[in-house]
Order: structure tokens, then sequence, then C-alpha cells
């Protein structure tokens, strides 16, 4: 079974696939926005303020699509509440967010081969 297939009643049930799921989370925004400096240092731009501001910053050079920028970066604030606020993480929100992480993540995978490309 693949994580973006869990139900609801299964994801609250199952210690396992929420402490799973909030921890790929995590590291798919780090990871994005560890690239995300990479470029941007490349590009000679300065260090973003936040993981938020990494995407918007990709998007000003070119690199995605404002459009998907502003569509992405909101998912940084997700791994924020992961990381610094453990105790206030809303179970139906993260549970909400596995598909729409998955999906914009591949597409920013997709956008960031296309520029490596060029």
């Amino acid at each position: 079974m693949e994580l973006k297939d869990i139900n609801y009643e299964e994801y609250l049930g199952n210690k396992l696939y929420k402490r799973t799921v909030e921890r790929l989370i995590q590291l798919i925004v780090e990871v994005a926005t560890n690239i995300n400096n990479m470029l941007l240092k490349g590009l000679e731009f300065g260090p973003t303020v936040d993981y938020y501001s990494s995407f918007i910053e990709l998007a000003e050079a070119n690199v995605l699509p404002m459009e998907f920028a502003l569509k992405i970066a909101p998912s940084t604030g997700l791994r924020n509440v992961i990381v610094h606020e453990y105790q206030k993480i809303n179970d139906a929100t993260v549970h909400k967010s596995i598909k729409e992480t998955l999906s914009y993540y591949k597409s920013y995978m997709k956008y960031i081969n296309d520029y490596l490309k060029t």
C-alpha cells in the first residue's frame, strides 16, 4: 500500500503511518529548499530569508513558473509546524496534504530537471 492511498481512519489509527508521512513531508520540503538554495547561489542570488522565499526567488530567476511557486511555497509552512510545533500538528491537515505534496513535488522535480537540461 502506498501512503497516498491510506484513508483518514487508517492514518489516524496507525502511528507508524502518521510519523512516516510527517517525516517524509519534512524531508521532501527540506531537500527541495536545499536544491533551491544551491541553484540560487549558482545564479548569484543572495541567501533566501526562509524556505518559502526560496521558491519565490526561483520563480523570479525563471527556474520555476511563478504560478507554481505560489502553489508549492506554502508547503514549507506545514514542514515548519511538523518540525517546530509538534504538539500543534493537525492530523486532518497532514493527511489531506499527502496527495497534494506528492503531486507538487513531482512537478517540482520535473521543473528542476528541465531547467538543469538547459
